[in-house]
């Protein structure tokens, strides 16, 4: 069961192409072909591949009466994912210095949350951000010469801002949006929702297996996401003003 609230599915459905969105549903479908009892063994039931299925005709269907370009995020929330994008790379950026500082740490590791994922919620990852700021402060010392500088942590805290403003506009449009949208997206979100999840499960189930393990990923989804975002985005690198 998903622990999605229904504005949490509108918002990621809204963020997210219609198109790449149901073929990379549909390919990791396809990823399952005669490995359902294992799948299932894994709390993937027939009835959960079932809810995909549905959702990408219902989801198809009702594309073709919104129209093409109803398909793709407004270009505010292309916006909003390019912020996001920068935010996400930051943060990892940091995870990646604190773990070759403190990798011998494990304690301290667990405190600064480094294993923790925020999915493409922009109020999860604003809190993760903002977390790991916190604590980069209070380990300033061994960590500037790694490139934690103040003009890192100015950088995240604008982007924290950032996120903040965009996560505002985000919520603005998804309440404006008419009911038919509204419906749509929530689909997507759900579709988006549950195939994550499955792609989760299939890495789990087939870890010891290489082959099979890697039909289960976020190829064909990711690559559209990033194409329409200009491409990966690096850690920003912004003047603070």
């Amino acid at each position: 069961m998903s622990q999605l609230s229904r504005a949490e599915c509108i918002e990621l459905g809204i963020s997210v192409p219609t198109a790449p969105l149901t073929v990379w549903a549909e390919d990791q479908l396809v990823a399952t072909r005669g490995r359902e009892e294992r799948l299932e063994h894994r709390g993937i039931h027939p009835s959960y591949l079932d809810e995909i299925r549905s959702l990408i005709g219902a989801i198809t269907e009702a594309q073709r009466t919104l129209g093409r370009g109803k398909g793709r995020p407004p270009p505010e929330v292309v916006e909003v994912q390019r912020i996001r994008e920068e935010a996400v790379a930051t943060w990892q950026e940091a995870k990646r210095i604190i773990r070759i500082e403190f990798g011998s740490k494990p304690d301290l590791l667990v405190k600064l949350r480094l294993g923790v994922r925020t999915g493409r919620l922009i109020e999860n990852l604003t809190k993760e951000l903002d977390c790991i700021l916190s604590l980069l402060g209070l380990h300033a010392a061994p960590l500037g010469w790694r490139g934690v500088t103040e003009i890192f942590k100015c950088v995240g805290e604008v982007l924290i801002r950032r996120l903040n403003d965009a996560q505002g506009k985000l919520d603005t449009l998804c309440k404006a949006l008419p009911p038919v949208l509204t419906e749509q997206c929530r689909r997507k979100g759900r579709l988006y929702d549950l195939t994550r999840t499955l792609v989760r499960i299939g890495q789990l189930e087939f870890l010891s297996e290489p082959d099979r393990s890697e039909t289960f990923n976020y190829s064909v989804l990711r690559r559209e996401l990033y194409a329409g975002a200009g491409g990966r985005p690096k850690a920003a690198r912004f003047a603070v003003r």
